[in-house]
């Protein structure tokens, strides 16, 4: 009969563990699902805001000083973007509109605001100087504009594996 007891108590405490064993993956899901639908319906943090608009500022001083031009272009954060995006420029009938990708900002809010927004204002201003060429947009003449207006990573794409170093902290 003991071994019966001890046959039970094994049973239970194995039934408690495996249901343990899943109730924890269910709740780290619903918590992963509530903190991604928390993050798409609401805006990017007071701050991550103050961030994006004193680096906005500080390119368009730059823009100012290198170009001899004051441009008015809006910039505009959305989460309608697929998410491989960072950003875009977009020209249409002489308009341009700089978006930045929203879902992005989860993922790496420094490289947005250091990189992208730099990025994306060098497309503007290739646009706004009648540079445009066919392709993709990033030739030489963007590389030195981006760089002139503080990008670090002038190249031609986004580097998933630069993104990846500036998060860890070694």
């Amino acid at each position: 009969m003991s071994s019966l007891k001890t046959g039970s108590k094994l049973s239970k405490k194995l039934e408690k563990f495996f249901l343990l064993a899943m109730l924890l993956p269910i709740f780290y899901m619903a918590n992963s699902w509530f903190q991604s639908k928390s993050f798409k319906d609401s805006p990017l943090s007071k701050q991550t805001q103050i961030r994006v608009h004193n680096r906005e500022a500080l390119v368009l001083e730059l823009i100012s000083k290198n170009f001899a031009k004051r441009v008015n272009i809006p910039l505009i954060v959305s989460d309608e973007f697929s998410s491989r995006l960072y950003g875009l420029t977009a020209y249409d009938k002489g308009k341009i509109t700089i978006y930045l990708n929203k879902k992005r900002f989860k993922e790496s809010e420094n490289y947005m605001i250091e990189e992208v927004i730099p990025h994306e204002y060098a497309h503007a201003m290739v646009f706004i100087l009648g540079e445009r060429s066919e392709g993709d947009g990033h030739t030489a003449l963007w590389q030195k504009i981006c760089k002139q207006l503080d990008g670090k990573l002038c190249e031609r794409y986004v580097d998933g594996e630069e993104i990846v170093k500036q998060k860890m902290s070694f």
